[in-house]
């Protein structure tokens, strides 16, 4: 059995402020690297075989930390990106929702009807990730690894991981610095923890 421990990456900039983020290379805020560690300090899971991350800053900078914590090197990979919006990114989500027609009027209500202009579907999205998550697994068999990623890209492979259609992908809570936890084994995915969040809290 495989288990995946898939992270989202912890607060930007316009993640607080409310800007579609997409593939465009966003920092972490402090809050966001207090949230890695955070995470790093209270991970539910102490063996790890290696650590994937999204190419983009804000998901390499939260795997490094925890890179930290089990002296592994972060590897790399761009199949993990973010869905790319296209145009629409850098732009406030409230803006958007009030530029009829264009497309944004579905994205959170038929988000597989949606085609940023300039960027991926979400079924495009889905297939880029899957294809590098499955070359992850594949190359990991057995073992238990660390995949960081972001907020659309993890609810596309949970849609995946349920066999569920990407129009329920928002039904699915995915918070900055969320812990899920998948295991595959025989082909089969299987969703144990979904949008856990717990080591941010101090008790």
């Amino acid at each position: 059995m495989t288990k995946i421990f898939l992270i989202r990456h912890g607060e930007t900039e316009w993640n607080k402020i409310g800007k579609l983020q997409g593939s465009s290379d966003i920092q972490l805020l402090p809050e966001g690297i207090k949230q890695a560690h955070m995470l790093a300090e209270h991970a539910p899971f102490h063996a790890v075989d290696a650590i994937y991350s999204s190419d983009l800053s804000r998901a390499v900078t939260t795997a490094d930390i925890l890179s930290e914590k089990f002296n592994l090197p972060v590897i790399k990979e761009r199949g993990l990106r973010e869905t790319s919006f296209g145009d629409w990114e850098g732009k406030f989500l409230s803006d958007l929702a009030k530029e009829k027609p264009g497309g944004f009027e579905y994205f959170f209500t038929k988000p597989d009807k949606v085609q940023p202009p300039n960027g991926e579907t979400f079924l495009q999205s889905q297939a880029r990730i899957m294809n590098a998550l499955d070359e992850i697994i594949a190359d990991n068999e057995g073992k238990n690894i660390v995949v960081v990623s972001h907020g659309a890209a993890i609810r596309l492979i949970i849609c995946a991981a349920l066999d569920i259609s990407i129009r329920k992908m928002w039904a699915i809570g995915q918070y900055n610095m969320a812990l899920n936890i998948l295991t595959f084994e025989e082909g089969m995915f299987s969703v144990e923890l979904l949008n856990n969040t717990m080591h941010l809290y101090n008790f």
